[in-house]
């Protein structure tokens, strides 16, 4: 006689998991899923949209270039050196064409699979912190931040930074944990850091081992493991990754690298032009509140618990080792970035991973209410913005403007307030869905901590700002015409034959992205070059001034003419006082296509 078996349902699998399954299995599940989800998210969407000038541009356009010159170690946009930063990511990038084609896709492959890597990093320090359900909670917190999905999308340094941060910080943790291999992991951490040293510069083993280095301070314990991390043979690995390419350019250049690199790091830390003139890209006060919309919607969410009950949830009296990580790890990047007199928007994005894990211990320490009010605030954001969706024909004004200038709209506050009112109207269906999607993502939370699945309760939210990722993703590639020069650079590809020249009116940085998508290169009108990078004959023949440029579209072939629209005016007096004729072939987003050839 045979004893027999129910078959189990979903509910009693998935979200009873620790009844129906054994740990290891669930374990392996839930790793999996966040993997996957990853991987959908970020992998998934590389295609949609093109790449924005400035960085985006400078890094496709390099890449390319490497291939087509065969010259690996010095990055060039239109042949002009590129030396502020190291080479690590123009090589993937190099890697990602000669597997896929060079295209904008293939750009982005080596970001997608930062963030995936971010993730998955993310699971395993919240699984070591605590569980592995506090790696899943903290991992589909990092996924569904609204900053991952915008600057997680970026090709820039940044999110393979991050990846090679959080690889350090999980190696020294597993270093910390472990005293059979310790040795092994240690070298992990240092393997990382000289990767993020290759990535974006030397606070690629400072931020790390100031990390490790505030919490020796505190725990006894901390000190004495991590005394083994100073081995000097882990000195040594760690110069002959970083070593080769920074004697390499400093011997090409002559000297001059270090200099360039000194310039750079001082104008970043004090915020001063080599001129003398000041600036600031990203004030401080509005660095500091814009991180309530990157860590949107989790930052809502810990609000009420955090105003209410923060003595409950962080324990002052008795913060442990574990608990006190996340915490270094965020403040290690965030007091810098907001010391420096120079930032950008994504500056702090190595610290989102600390940021979900931190997260994902307050939520998982608060009461009921006080969760279920967090949530609401959510419900009621996604109403506000339902409102917003329905009213904003009535609520944009009548009076239509033009974007500015593209040299000035480089940050999100920036770019946001130059928005012309019919870009707003644009974005009504996608608002609306957003609403929707907060709404639903809210309610399911809500559901699932009435039914007490403690456990997953991230699942709802987590789903609701997939779909409102998605939607800013898709609201990123809508505007991509007014920070991107792909539609004239194909535009121009069919119509420059054998012979065509550009020209373009505006900074290498700018034009970054039509030295990706244009065919051939192109010279700069009333741009001068940097004075510290030494450039050949040919390289400063891209630099023409006024008189020079006017020398150029005399001749007799096809000559076009790129410019912003506030200088259309100028142009247009200036080429009819010259050759009494102007003509105008194209526009996109802001610019304005010129052409000699009628």
């Amino acid at each position: 006689m045979t004893t027999g078996t129910g078959t189990l349902t979903i509910e009693e699998t998935f979200l009873r998991p620790q009844a129906a399954l054994p740990p290891p299995p669930t374990r392996h599940a839930l790793f999996a899923i966040l993997i996957a989800l990853a991987v959908l998210l970020h992998l998934g969407t590389i295609g949609i949209g093109d790449l924005y000038s400035e960085t985006e541009g400078q890094y496709a356009a390099a890449a390319r270039e490497m291939i087509q010159t065969g010259q690996y170690l010095l990055p060039t946009n239109d042949s002009i050196p590129r030396l502020q930063k190291p080479p690590l990511l123009y090589w993937l990038i190099i890697a990602s064409y000669k597997l896929f084609g060079v295209h904008t896709a293939a750009t982005r492959v080596p970001i997608a699979l930062s963030v995936v890597a971010t993730a998955i990093f993310t699971f395993l320090v919240g699984e070591r912190l605590a569980d592995y359900w506090r790696g899943f909670a903290a991992g589909l917190i990092y996924l569904s931040l609204s900053g991952t999905f915008i600057f997680g999308r970026i090709v820039m340094p940044e999110p393979l930074f991050s990846a090679f941060f959080a690889g350090a910080i999980y190696c020294g943790l597993a270093g910390f944990q472990q005293r059979r291999q310790r040795r092994i992991w240690f070298a992990g951490f240092w393997i990382c850091a000289a990767l993020a040293c290759l990535t974006k510069g030397p606070h690629g083993l400072v931020l790390p081992a100031a990390t490790f280095g505030v919490l020796a301070i505190f725990y006894r314990e901390a000190r004495v493991r991590f005394r083994s991390l100073l081995w000097w043979p882990y000195l040594l690995v760690f110069l002959a990754i970083i070593g080769p390419w920074y004697i390499w350019v400093e011997i090409h250049f002559d000297g001059a690298f270090h200099r360039y690199v000194t310039e750079e790091w001082t104008k970043h830390l004090i915020g001063r032009y080599p001129n003398g003139t000041w600036y600031d890209d990203v004030p401080r006060w509005q660095f500091a509140a814009s991180h309530l919309a990157w860590w949107f919607p989790w930052s809502v969410v810990i609000l009420p618990v955090l105003i209410v009950s923060w003595r409950r949830v962080m324990r002052p009296r008795e913060i442990t080792f574990q608990n006190a990580l996340p915490m270094v790890w965020a403040l290690v990047v965030l007091v810098p970035v907001l010391a420096i007199g120079q930032r950008q928007d994504y500056y702090a994005l190595s610290m989102f991973s600390a940021f979900s894990l931190w997260a994902a211990m307050i939520f998982e320490r608060a009461s009921s209410p006080l969760r279920n009010a967090g949530v609401a605030i959510v419900a009621l954001t996604g109403m506000i913005i339902g409102v917003i969706a329905l009213l904003l024909p009535a609520l944009v004004p009548a009076t239509e403007r033009d974007w500015g200038e593209t040299d000035f709209r480089w940050t999100a506050w920036k770019a946001l307030a130059d928005m012309p009112p019919s870009v707003w109207v644009q974005f009504r269906p996608l608002l609306a869905i957003t609403a929707i999607a907060l709404l639903i993502g809210a309610l399911a939370t809500m559901y699932l901590m009435r039914r007490g699945r403690e456990k997953i309760v991230t699942v709802g939210l987590a789903g609701g700002m997939i779909v409102v990722g998605l939607c800013m993703v898709s609201g990123i590639a809508r505007i991509a015409p007014f920070f991107s020069l792909a539609d004239a650079a194909r535009f121009l590809n069919g119509r420059l034959g054998r012979n065509g020249e550009v020209l373009f009116e505006s900074s290498p940085g700018v034009a970054s992205s039509l030295g990706f998508y244009l065919e051939r290169k192109f010279a700069m009108v009333n741009q001068e070059p940097d004075p510290r990078i030494p450039l050949t004959a040919e390289q400063r023949n891209l630099f023409l001034d006024e008189k020079a440029a006017l020398e150029h579209w005399r001749v007799p072939r096809p000559v076009f003419l790129i410019i912003e629209q506030d200088r259309v005016t100028y142009w247009r007096e200036l080429l009819t006082q010259h050759f009494h004729v102007y003509h105008q072939v194209a526009s996109f987003g802001t610019y304005i296509i010129l052409s000699n050839q009628l």
